[in-house]
């Protein structure tokens, strides 16, 4: 044994290691860069077109580091869901994720998102209850379908988001957090369209109620101040019934418009109200 442990420790050993070693490395590039990295990326789209339904078009891939692991990255990709909406890709990055979600038979795919529309990072969860937990970065609020929820608010401006969400039966459950910057909120009940350079909130979804606002701040040059409060349960958004409660402080230039409405504004310019209604017919109280 000393003798066997004599020649490998020697320079002969030496060069031997090295050339296994050498050859081991070679071996793993040339691994890496012949692996079939679009027939994975294709195999790995025709199961999520079958787990969503959706229609996926990829550009070129390759190997990347995804969410800090090696992964596969497409760029150019084009995701069509059922209903005909389009979302254009950069770059698509994805690997498998370490989830528990797996031991239930539901692949977790760790994912990266870069667009025009906005970014994102986190966890996708296929299957029966498909589900998103992660991050959305500079998202463009206005480029949203907002039009799709039937309720005439609209909101622009770009806006982080930590998001924990699947998408059950009643449509999305979990939990949201975000904050929008340098935007603008309008709504025909409005008197006049509401600028903001902040625009914060904790939200619920699912459940008992469409959504639980556990906080919503608002900084406007015209407002600012807090909401609280539920949308409840309808067949469709617009007509979900609302129980809100507004504390805010308004500037002069809207003091006139509300106190014309009806809504006491004290002197200070603080107003607390309740909204009831629905979102498309909203009732201030």
């Amino acid at each position: 044994m000393s003798e066997v442990a004599s020649e490998t420790s020697g320079p002969g050993g030496l060069r031997i290691t090295a050339v296994v070693l050498a050859a081991l490395a070679l071996t793993a590039l040339l691994m890496v860069i012949r692996f079939p990295y679009e027939r994975l990326a294709a195999r790995l789209s025709q199961q999520v077109e079958r787990a969503t339904g959706a229609r996926i078009s990829l550009g070129p891939v390759s190997v990347s580091l995804v969410r800090w692991a090696p992964g596969i990255a497409a760029e150019g990709v084009s995701i069509v869901s059922p209903d005909g909406t389009r979302l254009d890709l950069d770059r698509l990055g994805l690997r498998p994720a370490l989830a528990l979600a797996w031991l239930k038979g539901n692949p977790a795919l760790a994912t990266e998102v870069a667009s025009a529309l906005g970014g994102a990072s986190g966890v996708v969860t296929l299957g029966a209850v498909p589900g998103f937990d992660g991050d959305l970065f500079d998202v463009d609020l206005e480029q949203l379908p907002q039009q799709r929820l039937g309720a005439p608010l609209r909101i622009n401006g770009r806006a982080d988001a930590d998001v924990d969400l699947v998408l059950g039966e009643n449509g999305p459950e979990g939990s949201v957090a975000f904050e929008a910057r340098d935007g603008l909120v309008t709504h025909p009940e409005l008197p006049l369209p509401m600028p903001f350079s902040k625009l914060t909130g904790e939200v619920d979804l699912g459940g008992e109620t469409w959504a639980s606002i556990r906080s919503l701040e608002l900084e406007s040059p015209l407002a600012s101040g807090s909401v609280q409060g539920t949308i409840g349960r309808a067949p469709a958004f617009a007509s979900a019934p609302l129980r809100l409660e507004l504390e805010l402080t308004v500037s002069g230039a809207v003091q006139g418009s509300l106190n014309a409405q009806g809504v006491k504004v004290a002197n200070d310019g603080k107003i607390h109200v309740a909204v009831a209604g629905t979102p498309a017919r909203p009732v201030v109280r």
